[in-house]
């Protein structure tokens, strides 16, 4: 078995239309990036890239809309774990900030909250494709039971609250 390192970037590569989350009145969208992330082969130093929501929007009955995500350099080891506002499994970062599938069409208008979202028709399923391939496991789990999958965050600017009219 070997290791395998998701890195996500500062590099902008287009933009995302999002709701808030949970609370989303009128659904109303959203402009953040897309941001490049990285799949790297530590053995070859190969890398794949993808495209993410890395910023989502907060919003609650209570409090205004806001963006939120990891926006400091950190690392972690990923856990295969299920995600009940997704109501599938994904890899666990820490706590509530998770690596998931994303929206098919990052201007659909997905509602977003944080989490790294791979964005792309199949490309969740790439992602994974790779993560098993690189590290010689037949599945998430046998990579989050061997710890296999580590993500780098690369200090980002959260962006500015942006209505789209």
């Amino acid at each position: 078995m070997k290791k395998v390192e998701i890195v996500v970037t500062n590099e902008k590569e287009g933009l995302a239309r999002i709701t808030s989350y949970p609370y989303r009145p009128d659904k109303k969208r959203y402009e953040v990036p897309l941001y490049k992330v990285y799949v790297k082969n530590l053995e070859t130093q190969k890398t794949h890239e993808f495209k993410a929501i890395r910023f989502g929007v907060k919003r609650t009955k209570l409090k205004a809309a806001h963006v939120v995500g990891l926006q400091d350099n950190q690392e972690y080891t990923l856990q295969w774990s299920y995600i009940t506002t997704m109501r599938e499994m994904a890899w666990r970062v820490y706590s509530g900030f998770f690596i998931h599938r994303g929206p098919a069409n990052p201007l659909a208008g997905f509602g977003s909250i944080g989490c790294v979202e791979i964005c792309g028709v199949g490309e969740w399923e790439r992602f994974n494709t790779l993560i098993k391939q690189i590290t010689k496991c037949s599945s998430e789990e046998e990579v989050s039971l061997n710890k296999l999958a580590k993500v780098i965050y690369k200090k980002a600017t959260r962006p500015i609250l942006k209505l789209i009219p």
